[in-house]
């Protein structure tokens, strides 16, 4: 599991050629109460530990942005939870 988020989060973050600290302040700018940091980045990063984005800032990308942070939001919840989706429990229409 830690791996797919890992997966996510890197691809994104290198496609739009941003460093951890840029990432984070990408994340961080139209977010109220937030504290995404170039630390956090890196533990979502990290193969040798588990460390997810938490749901609630999952949640506040999808309804803030429209762009690539609500994609990368979205694409973090099918990889922490491919079976809710793959059953339809979960799923997002924007």
């Amino acid at each position: 599991m830690a791996n797919k988020i890992t997966t996510v989060i890197k691809e994104y973050r290198e496609v739009h050629g941003l460093s951890l600290r840029k990432f984070a302040d990408a994340i961080n700018e139209k977010l109220i109460n937030t504290n995404v940091t170039y630390g956090t980045v890196n533990r979502w990063e990290d193969e040798k530990i588990p460390y997810e984005p938490d749901m609630r800032l999952l949640f506040e990308c999808i309804a803030t942005y429209d762009d690539w942070r609500r994609a990368m939001a979205i694409d973090c919840f099918y990889a922490m939870f491919p079976d809710l989706v793959q059953r339809g429990i979960v799923s997002f229409k924007i």
